[in-house]
């Protein structure tokens, strides 16, 4: 199991308490593709933010590949992020003052990993994802949908147990969206990246193999794709619209 979270719960505190999450269970195996829908506010960034350990639960535990990160020093966690984690955010956050190729090797620059190694990592990263023709470019030279594939390879040069995505498409048009995600399912299928992604498009999310539902800070549903996209995408659409969701093109 690649990830196992059990009886998660994030509490804020101040003057009136918020039970953000409240007693999660979740097992992801390798190589799985999962989405994470709810109606804003739900919990599901929240959700994000713990297991990818940004933001510490208050309760219940985060496995990621056997171990417990929320465990570790500092030292040992920044480099566990590094390791095992890849992060791609709707904002994209590439470095402008580098250059494409400079911004994909940047999780090997940090792990101080030998320069022909690194190389020949950009290179097959580059051309898996069809980019190589922009590793020399500064990132204002290029399009949103290509900083988003440049987001994707510097996500998962370093080979991550775990690939996490917040609205990787929130930023680009519907053809650009469905490119990315192409890109997304190729490297699930291909390459065996496990990926866990949050979103509140149903036709984003009819790209995983199994959607997780988040209402008022719980589980409230799960839906398995059972090789009928159009079933698997209006059983999506048919739990938000019940819960009201975020406004969605059902297209």
């Amino acid at each position: 199991m690649i990830l196992k979270v059990s009886n998660l719960e994030k509490i804020y505190r101040g003057k009136v308490s918020f039970k953000a999450l409240g007693d999660i269970n979740m097992e992801v195996k390798e190589g799985e593709f999962i989405a994470i829908m709810g109606p804003s506010g739900s919990g599901k960034s929240t959700f994000l933010n713990t297991i990818s350990t940004i933001d510490k639960p208050t309760g219940g535990s985060v496995l990621i590949a056997g171990r417990d990160p929320y465990k570790m020093n500092d030292s040992q966690l920044s480099t566990f992020r590094r390791r095992e984690l890849g992060f791609v955010f709707q904002d994209f956050n590439l470095i402008k003052t580098l250059t494409v190729g400079e911004n994909i090797i940047l999780p090997l620059t940090l792990d101080n990993i030998p320069l022909d190694k690194m190389d020949k990592r950009l290179n097959e990263i580059s051309e898996f994802l069809g980019i190589s023709y922009l590793l020399d470019k500064r990132t204002y030279e290029i399009s949103g949908g290509q900083a988003q594939r440049v987001a994707i390879a510097r996500a998962v040069i370093n080979e991550p147990s775990i690939l996490l995505a917040d609205e990787p498409t929130g930023n680009l048009d519907s053809k650009v969206a469905r490119d990315v995600m192409k890109l997304f399912k190729k490297l699930n299928e291909s390459m065996g990246v496990t990926i866990i992604m949050v979103t509140h498009d149903p036709n984003i999310a009819s790209y995983s193999d199994k959607t997780y539902i988040i209402k008022d800070g719980s589980l409230y549903q799960e839906i398995i794709n059972r090789n009928d996209i159009n079933m698997y995408k209006k059983e999506i659409l048919n739990t938000m619209s019940l819960l009201g969701g975020d406004e969605i093109d059902p297209t």
